[in-house]
């Protein structure tokens, strides 16, 4: 339990060192936007390989019992996740960089017209629903590192955006978007933006899900069904 301890919070630390503007700015002018998210992909991808192992690896000490109906959550809400995170990631102004907005005649097209921050709820999602059907301490300390980072991401993306795109395009963005899901158009700020999203991204959505779910003995032990 120390071992996932520790390597959640060097995961965590070199995840924000990454992207502090101290370190982050230089490398992107050295490197490049490309280049940089490569290098920000692989660092990030190293460090989760080895958290997932200290997880994995960790002994099991029951929080709560393991229920049926508690175990129905990420079947339920992980399709969902899945949308969320596929649209985010192939929607322009909609990523985790945070260093653009869209500059169409559209403020906010496709998945933003939901929410402003499609990837943070795709991982708030995941790690929260696995906190609630897993159950257990190594669990709760695993998938609650990361649904803390997940919330507190949106704050941070959004200073960062109006920090490099400024007060002008912020404003125009922020008038027609949410952070909660569904916020902005539940008080008519604006109106879901279907065709932006297209069936391509609910589809891709849906596959990862699909794919995730036959991989899940493989890579977790655990079949989905009894996820």
């Amino acid at each position: 339990m120390i071992i996932l301890v520790a390597a959640l919070a060097a995961f965590v630390a070199v995840h924000t060192m990454m992207s502090r503007p101290w370190l982050r700015d230089p490398l992107t002018a050295r490197l490049g936007r490309a280049g940089y998210a490569t290098v920000n992909g692989i660092v990030s991808l190293v460090g989760l390989a080895l958290v997932f192992w200290a997880y994995r690896a960790a002994p099991y000490v029951e929080a709560w019992p393991a229920r049926i109906e508690l175990w129905a959550v990420p079947v339920l809400v992980l399709p969902l996740a899945g949308i969320l995170f596929v649209s985010g990631v192939t929607t322009p102004g909609a990523g985790l960089s945070g260093d653009r907005l869209p500059d169409g005649a559209d403020a906010a097209p496709g998945i933003l017209r939901i929410t402003r921050h499609p990837v943070p709820w795709a991982l708030i999602l995941w790690a929260g629903s696995h906190v609630v059907a897993n159950g257990d301490v190594a669990a709760i300390i695993f998938f609650g590192t990361f649904l803390a980072f997940a919330a507190v991401a949106p704050r941070l993306i959004d200073r960062r955006r109006r920090r490099l795109c400024g007060d002008a395009a912020w404003n125009r963005f922020a008038a027609v978007t949410s952070v909660a899901p569904f916020a902005a158009i539940a008080v008519g700020r604006t109106s879901p933006d279907w065709s932006g999203i297209g069936w391509r991204r609910l589809a891709g959505g849906l596959l990862i899900y699909g794919l995730l779910a036959l991989a899940h003995p493989w890579f977790a032990g655990v079949a989905i069904a009894t996820l």
